[in-house]
């Protein structure tokens, strides 16, 4: 079982629900959602350390939230976009550079330790993996509403978190991306554009993102889900 650290980017809005703060203090089941995502990694054996990238308005809340979770290493206060935020984590890092580093959605409560192990054990072989599922639905290319291209479903997969890399490569991965104005669409797309390979590792449906009203009436149905089958 290899051993990770995990960076968490937690900054985000609650805009597209409706909220007037941020949607990963939505209580799921008497727990916010931060909670359960970060409960996944506290409980996880080789988690070394999680590190959360957060807007300075949120940081006495979650500071008084997360007091518990004792691998709750650092709060570090996130840029005005994902990828700013997870640069300044990684600037802060002190870690040897062959150490695995995963990045996960703060509003992806439902990553098992399972998915989590097989992605840092891909990450040991070959330098950088994400988790992923394979796309169920026909996926067309549209411009000004007209499809223009089918593409193959065979090849598809639909990309969740957790991602990463070890240190080095994923910091000199970021590193590139600011040099050269890059802006990505996860942390993949940018160790693509620094020329690594990225392994994949197919994940489960269930790791959903949380981000409209319906994800949180899904989201209480894979709890319930999970407490009758006692899920870990």
């Amino acid at each position: 079982m290899t051993g990770y650290h995990v960076i968490i980017p937690a900054a985000g809005k609650g805009t597209r629900m409706g909220r007037t703060y941020n949607k990963l203090l939505i209580e799921l089941s008497q727990q916010t959602i931060i909670e359960h995502t970060i409960d996944v990694f506290q409980q996880d054996p080789a988690c070394q350390g999680i590190y959360l990238a957060i807007h300075p308005d949120d940081c006495e809340k979650l500071a008084s939230l997360l007091v518990r979770f004792d691998k709750v290493k650092q709060l570090i206060e996130g840029g005005r976009e994902r990828q700013e935020s997870i640069y300044k984590v990684l600037a802060q890092l002190n870690i040897p550079d062959n150490d695995v580093v995963l990045v996960h959605d703060g509003a992806r409560p439902f990553i098992t330790q399972s998915a989590i192990h097989d992605l840092a054990d891909a990450i040991d072989v070959h330098g950088a993996a994400v988790i992923g599922v394979k796309a169920k639905d026909t996926i067309k290319v549209v411009h000004d509403h007209f499809v223009t291209e089918t593409l193959d479903r065979q090849y598809l997969w639909q990309v969740q978190t957790p991602q990463g890399a070890t240190y080095r490569v994923l910091k000199d991965a970021y590193d590139q991306a600011l040099a050269n104005h890059i802006v990505g669409t996860d942390d993949a797309s940018l160790l693509e554009y620094a020329g690594r390979s990225v392994f994949m590792v197919e994940g489960n449906y269930d790791n959903i993102k949380v981000t409209t009203e319906e994800d949180l009436t899904n989201a209480e149905a894979i709890i319930a889900k999970r407490s009758e089958t006692n899920h870990v």
